[in-house]
C-alpha cells in the first residue's frame, strides 16, 4: 500500500516574491512591489528571521504612498 499526496488543490505559495506581494496586498500596499526594489530588499533581509515579513516591512517604509485602504470608508 503505498501513500501519494496531491499537489493539485494546494494554493499555498512558495515563493519568496509571492508571499511579499501577498503581505503588501492584505496591507493595501500591492501598487508598490515591484521586482527592482524586490531584489534589493532580499540582498538586504538575507539574515532575517521571517524573509518575507522583512521584506514587505522595507518597502513600506521606503514608500511614502498611503495604503489602498486609506481611500475606503469603513
Amino acid at each position: 500500500m503505498t501513500h501519494s499526496i496531491s499537489n493539485i488543490n494546494k494554493t499555498t505559495s512558495f515563493k519568496l516574491s509571492d508571499k511579499v506581494f501577498s503581505l503588501l496586498h492584505s496591507k493595501g500596499y500591492s501598487s508598490i512591489f515591484n521586482y527592482t526594489d524586490y531584489d534589493y530588499f532580499k540582498k538586504k533581509a538575507k539574515n532575517a528571521f521571517n524573509k518575507a515579513q522583512a521584506i514587505a516591512e522595507m518597502f513600506i517604509e521606503e514608500n511614502n504612498i498611503q495604503s489602498d485602504y486609506q481611500e475606503y470608508i469603513f
